[in-house]
């Protein structure tokens, strides 16, 4: 199960950064970020990924279990920036550019692959980003299912 966990947990990061390092437009928006977007988006949370992994590697069950804790908190900040918007229409982030996340959507990931079905005019959680959620929250329960089963 340990090896399945960082599988799980490396396979989650090296999407991330692929996503936000490579256009694969219409799979991804990345292209309507500026080179210093990328690089922070890659850089920010690449750190914030590679922690639980870091802390996986120490094989300890009280560093696996924060890995886990962070894992979680990760999941949550997806819900609450793609999930919640698009299931209520309320976005709980503002952004830093003073637009809103339905502005910020409509220009980077309206054209971009979106398999759900519209509620509204709420912004929907694109491809790319549902199968980032999908390995997210995989981290998050692998690593919580090791360290308490």
């Amino acid at each position: 199960m340990f090896i399945s966990l960082l599988i799980v947990q490396i396979a989650t990061i090296l999407y991330h950064q692929l996503t936000t390092n490579f256009d694969f437009y219409p799979f991804n928006g990345i292209r309507h970020y500026s080179a210093k977007e990328r690089r922070n988006e890659a850089w920010m949370n690449g750190i914030i990924m590679a922690i639980p992994i870091i802390l996986t590697l120490t094989r300890m069950p009280l560093w696996i279990g924060i890995s886990g804790l962070i894992w979680t908190l990760v999941l949550v900040g997806a819900i609450l920036s793609w999930w919640l918007p698009y299931l209520t229409g309320v976005a709980v982030y503002k952004m830093s550019n003073n637009e809103t996340w339905s502005q910020v959507y409509e220009k980077i990931f309206s054209q971009t692959i979106t398999i759900l079905p519209p509620i509204k005019n709420n912004p929907r959680p694109n491809l790319e980003h549902m199968i980032l959620h999908i390995l997210i929250l995989s981290s998050a329960t692998i690593t919580l299912m090791y360290t308490f089963i």
